[in-house]
Parts: structure tokens; C-alpha cells; sequence
């Protein structure tokens, strides 16, 4: 049985974690004191932004809570492209992502969504804070885009690399031929054996097999990524100028250990392709480079300045169209 619908992910604390943890130490580009504002805008969610700020690595532990206290009561607006105000978002919670990070999130109270092909501003203020800056960003909303095809409901096992993976084919519609469109591919295994009480989520690296794809800035293009990039202006070997096939290779492990757990029946392995804007996709490199310069393989690796568009602080105004293909093990 294969199904495929809508999904709304990149998983998206994994997103906050890397964009306001204290490891990526860029104190020269960073100082104390600014202001992130995270948020993924897509067309299954309610506009939802996150506020976070940067602290000193030598900081208090109780700095950044006391700041985020002050900054409950920060105005936070999203407008359209003509300036008019569509809402004015809510504070609905603070969020603990590590041992002195947190974040603060505010959403739409009237539970109103972006739309394709929209173009939509966020502004963030502190009237109650002296001298503190107004921060924006703009973003457009990408075309849809029709549901992804898995080719292989139950995909073989192949070895690639040094790894055993299922070898998947994908297709989907390319929304607007003569432009540049712009997509990541993710996995995730989920094992919905309801006896855990929960579903279990884990990410795989993946594989781009005999595949072109835009990782090459990131790694060797043939090596196992957390995401595979794609940008279709670059691809060469197209079949089909309204249509993109890539081969990806998820790894097996994961599936594998809950099989020897006694759930073979119970495992979900989602296929997530994202079309995203420009600087989602540039964020995503960033974040996917540094996670490889950090992993502690490379001695003389250097920190990894991850790129935002907020004007006048920190962080990202990504948007993005996400379709997904479950594949089900019988």
C-alpha cells in the first residue's frame, strides 16, 4: 500500500536548534544581544514565528531567559506585499531546545494559513524595550507543485557507499518549467506501533544514486547527506523539461533495528520533497555544512556562517511546498 498527501516538516525544531544553538560560535558575525526570528512559512500551517537571542558562549545561563521574558509582549505582524497588516500574531509559548536555549513562539490566533505564490513581510518590535530594533524579512510563497511518485513500494536493498540502502526512485511535476525551482529531499522512518504509546521518528541520511543534485558546495556529491539538494536549472541529463526523476538511497539500520525489536509491520518510511525558496535553500546548505563540519571528523574544520534575510537581526523567512510519499512495509 502506498500513500502519498501533504506534509508539513523539515523538521522543524531540528531547524531551530541549529540556527540559535550557542555551538555555532560566530562572535565576530554575532554579538550578543541580537534578535533571531525563525520561521518556515507553508501553506499546511498557520503562520507560526520563533524568537530566540543570541547570547556570549561566557553568558549567564539565566541571561537569555530573562531577555526572552522581556520580549513576550514583542509586536509581531505579517503583512502583505502592498504593506497592508494580515495579522498580528500571538504569544503562545516558551520552548526549552537544549540546556540554556529557548525560544519563545507566537502564532495566528485566527488560524490563518500563507497561500501559494504569496508574498508576505514579517515584522518583529519591542515597544516596551528601550532602543530596540524593528527587524523584517520578505518572502515568496513557491508555485505548487503535483504529489511526488515513489516508483517502488517495497525498494530493493542496494549497497552504496559503504552503507546498505533502499534504492528509491522519485518524479514530480516541475511547477514552473522556465524558472529555477528549487527542492530538498529528506527522509524519515516513523514505526507507528501504537503499544510504544507514540509514533517514533528518525531521520536517515541519504544517498543521491547516479543522481545529479546541488550538494557538491556541502560534500562529494556522491556522499550521504541528511538532504539532498536540487536546483533544476543545473541539472543536464533532464528526460523531461516538465518533470524531475532523481534515485535516492535511504539507509536501512534504522528499519532494520525495529525489525529486530518484533515491529516489522509498524515501520513508515516518509519521503518529504520540499520546493522552497531561495533563501530556504541557501539556510539549508549552511545548516547541512555545518552539521559536517561539526561532526568532528575534520580537525581543522572552521566554523560555518549560516546565511538569514532578517533585516536588522537574525535568522530566516523561509517558505516552501512540501509534498510527501509514505511507503509501508508488508
Amino acid at each position: 500500500m502506498r500513500k502519498v498527501l501533504l506534509f508539513s516538516s523539515l523538521a522543524f525544531l531540528a531547524f531551530l536548534s541549529y540556527s540559535c544553538e550557542k555551538e555555532i560560535n560566530l562572535k565576530a558575525q554575532t554579538p550578543p544581544g541580537q534578535l533571531y526570528a525563525n520561521s518556515i512559512l507553508n501553506p499546511d500551517s498557520v503562520f507560526r514565528v520563533f524568537i530566540s537571542y543570541s547570547t556570549a558562549i561566557t553568558a549567564p545561563l539565566n541571561e537569555i531567559e530573562d531577555r526572552l521574558t522581556q520580549a513576550i509582549d514583542a509586536v509581531v505582524v505579517i503583512k502583505d506585499d502592498n504593506g497592508a497588516i494580515i495579522d498580528t500574531l500571538e504569544f503562545i509559548q516558551k520552548v526549552y531546545s537544549g540546556i540554556n536555549s529557548s525560544f519563545l513562539v507566537f502564532e495566528s490566533i485566527e488560524g490563518l494559513r500563507p497561500l501559494p505564490s504569496q508574498t508576505y513581510e514579517l515584522y518583529v518590535s519591542e515597544p516596551a524595550i528601550k532602543n530596540s530594533k524593528i527587524i523584517s524579512a520578505q518572502a515568496t510563497l513557491p508555485t505548487s507543485f503535483a504529489p511526488i511518485y515513489a516508483k517502488k513500494r517495497n525498494p530493493r536493498r542496494v549497497i552504496t557507499g559503504t552503507d546498505q540502502t533502499f534504492a528509491i526512485d522519485l518524479a514530480w511535476e516541475d511547477p514552473n518549467p522556465q524558472q529555477e525551482n528549487l527542492f530538498i529531499i529528506e527522509a524519515t522512518y516513523r514505526n507507528i506501533d501504537w503499544a510504544w504509546g507514540f509514533p517514533e521518528l528518525a531521520k536517515s541520511e541519504l544517498y543521491s544514486i547516479a543522481s545529479e543534485n546541488d550538494n557538491e558546495e556541502i560534500g562529494p556529491a556522491n556522499g550521504k547527506f541528511f538532504y539532498i539538494f536540487i536546483d533544476d536549472n543545473k541539472l543536464r541529463d533532464r528526460q523531461r523539461t516538465d518533470s524531475i526523476f532523481t534515485r535516492i538511497g535511504v539507509l536501512t539500520h534504522t528499519f532494520d533495528q525495529w525489525v529486530d525489536y518484533g515491529n516489522p509491520f509498524s515501520s513508515e518510511l516518509l519521503i518529504h520533497v520540499h520546493h522552497v525558496s531561495e533563501d530556504l535553500y541557501d539556510y539549508y546548505q549552511d545548516v547541512e555544512k555545518y552539521r559536517i563540519n561539526s561532526s568532528g571528523t575534520d580537525i581543522f574544520a572552521q566554523p560555518v556562517p549560516v546565511r538569514g534575510n532578517v533585516q536588522g537581526g537574525l535568522g530566516i523567512l523561509g517558505t516552501e511546498i512540501v509534498q510527501e510519499a509514505v511507503l509501508i512495509y508488508q
